[in-house]
């Protein structure tokens, strides 16, 4: 009978330390992407890649003068969509990589690649021109 009885107490333990975590009201736990645009927003992708021929000793400055590059195209993208089609924008993620290749016989490349998101607000729409 104690073979059955242990054995039962120990279970009954170990479910009775689960019952706080399913008691949690999952309502009131923040948003799992933090990242989400406002209300009213929508997200806006844009990749960006530059690709320059880099001189022998060179590649540190290099990369430093493309990094910057690549960080005025980011900052006018925003410009750009409340040139055309948004009334506010703010960039809410940004990302780069760097790398230097010679995979073509002329010389060393430096690669920049990014991806730059927007929460953006859309202009009201308007009626179509007749």
């Amino acid at each position: 009978m104690t073979r059955f009885f242990i054995p039962a107490i120990v279970g009954l333990l170990l479910a009775s330390t689960a019952l706080p975590a399913l008691a949690q009201n999952f309502q009131n736990l923040p948003l799992r992407n933090p990242r989400q645009p406002p209300e009213g927003y929508i997200s806006v992708q844009s990749g960006i890649s530059l690709s320059y021929s880099v001189p022998d000793g060179d590649n540190e400055e290099q990369q430093e003068k493309a990094l910057k590059f690549f960080y005025k195209i980011a900052a006018s993208s925003c410009a750009t969509l409340l040139d055309t089609i948004a009334d506010a924008c703010e960039i809410s993620t940004m990302s780069s990589n760097t790398s230097v290749n010679s995979l073509d016989g002329r010389g060393p490349r430096l690669s920049v690649n990014g991806q730059v998101t927007m929460s953006v607000k859309l202009k009201p729409a308007t009626a179509p021109a007749k």
